[in-house]
């Protein structure tokens, strides 16, 4: 079976895409993907830096060194939590707001580009199946 080849060949043609897109508004690499996280999560819930590193399977390193990127772009800041001060909630700025729609109409376009021609149960059974593959490689780590 060429599963894992077939979700390289997707993964390889989306990062590029997303690229292009993230280029055309002044963000690029993981920091367009891990802003939108932050803008579209903090609607629902404070953000931390260890959501993130889970999210995008990131070592801590990696995550401090985007989120101070983000930070320096003026595009995220990180406050200290209301309850432990040790915890520090991400927090998007009027800038980032300023993005919100590009990026989310972008992802938008990607999402019905992909999902062309597969009906609803087919995606429905493809990321129960992604899931569970998901699952395996977590349970190895």
């Amino acid at each position: 079976m060429e599963a894992g080849k077939m979700i390289n060949r997707i993964s390889n043609r989306l990062r590029r895409r997303s690229k292009k897109a993230q280029e055309r508004i002044g963000i690029t690499g993981a920091k367009g993907n891990i802003l939108d996280y932050i803008l579209l999560e903090s609607e629902k819930h404070n953000v931390y830096q260890k959501e993130i590193e889970k999210e995008f399977g990131l070592r801590p390193s990696t995550a401090t060194e985007v989120l101070k990127n983000l930070e320096e772009e003026g595009l995220i800041v990180r406050i200290p939590d209301e309850d432990d001060a040790r915890f520090k909630k991400i927090v998007f700025t009027g800038k980032a707001e300023n993005i919100r729609e590009t990026l989310r109409a972008e992802i938008g376009k990607t999402e019905e580009l992909l999902l062309r021609g597969i009906t609803p149960e087919e995606q429905e059974k493809f990321l129960k199946i992604t899931e569970k593959m998901l699952k395996n490689l977590e349970e190895e780590e």
